[in-house]
């Protein structure tokens, strides 16, 4: 057997090395900083490193709700050019997650219009045409907790969670054609009544594109003065029959007995739609808010920014580049 002994010299070499070991150990331990607790103020450790505290998460910042109104009103009867308006209480900034979270069905089919952004606090939706008749229109808003603007010191939630509807009535549509002097109207597609009438003079010509009514009166006075008008020659005063409004600026479409000599001849109103008193009772009677007026070939255009009828002038492609998510699917 062969036994080997330690040789003494190397056992004591190896005994230095572990101690110097240990040592460097020991001293790059006690070189570890604390790790101070969150919350904590600082200080210094028993080897004398100062400890730097680590910082709480910020608060959240406030919050305040935005709440949303749609028009027209709930349960509301229409007529098929009735675009919805949607007001919100405070500006939107992120118009997507708006729109996403408001759906418009048709009778419980997803509608394939889109929603334009009139300003940072209203919203309209359109379909690409009119509205089918008989139908339910039905916005399903789920904007509840979602975050639509923030700021530097608050966070702005939408606060409304709600199904708003309402239903369209038959097609009924005016058709109006300066060359013929005529207003045909249609019935669910079918001529009911062609109605001879007298549009705006030279200065004062009627706007030609979709118009859509919005109130009726029995009986109406019309001033000049109330119209802005100044010129002397052009001073007016009289109460016109079965005024019907079609847009925001003036126009009506009424009865006008003082001009029963020109209506389906020549034009000489100041942009109103001129008719026989007979025809003006049959169309008081049977309009409703929400139905359109269609005028052709008076070489004056139907402002986009002009009431409920406005956005329906609007051509598809400028109406979808105001939508941040375009045509829903």
């Amino acid at each position: 057997m062969d036994v080997r002994r330690a040789h003494p010299r190397r056992a004591s070499t190896r005994a230095v090395v572990a101690a110097s070991t240990l040592g460097l150990v020991l001293g790059l331990v006690a070189a570890v900083p604390a790790r101070a607790e969150s919350g904590s103020t600082g200080g210094t450790t028993p080897g004398g490193i100062t400890t730097t505290p680590i910082a709480p998460p910020p608060a959240s910042k406030p919050t305040t709700a935005i709440t949303a109104t749609a028009s027209p009103y709930q349960g509301a009867v229409m007529g098929i050019a009735q675009p919805i308006f949607v007001r919100f209480s405070s500006p939107v900034a992120f118009k997507a997650r708006a729109e996403k979270n408001m759906r418009v069905y048709v009778s419980g089919v997803l509608s394939s219009g889109a929603w334009h952004w009139k300003d940072s606090q209203t919203a309209v939706f359109r379909p690409q045409t009119f509205w089918k008749s008989r139908s339910t229109i039905a916005i399903k808003m789920t904007m509840k907790g979602v975050v639509l603007a923030e700021s530097s010191s608050r966070t702005f939630v939408g606060a409304t969670t709600k199904v708003h509807w309402f239903k369209t009535s038959r097609s009924f549509v005016a058709k109006v054609d300066d060359a013929t002097h005529r207003m045909k109207v249609y019935l669910d597609g079918k001529v009911v009544r062609t109605i001879p009438v007298s549009l705006g003079k030279p200065g004062f010509e009627t706007r030609s594109g979709v118009k859509v009514v919005q109130e009726k009166y029995e009986t109406r006075r019309m001033t000049s003065v109330g119209a802005g008008i100044t010129d002397p020659n052009d001073q007016y005063d009289v109460t016109a029959t079965w005024a019907v409004r079609i847009t925001p600026t003036g126009e009506f479409v009424h009865g006008a007995p003082w001009a029963a000599g020109r209506i389906g001849r020549y034009n000489g109103s100041h942009g109103c739609t001129n008719v026989l008193e007979v025809d003006g009772k049959w169309f008081y009677d049977r309009v409703l808010p929400g139905d359109p007026v269609v005028t052709v070939g008076t070489g004056r255009a139907m402002e986009y920014w002009n009431g409920p009828g406005g956005p329906w002038n609007m051509p598809w492609k400028f109406w979808l580049a105001k939508s941040a998510t375009g045509p829903q699917r």
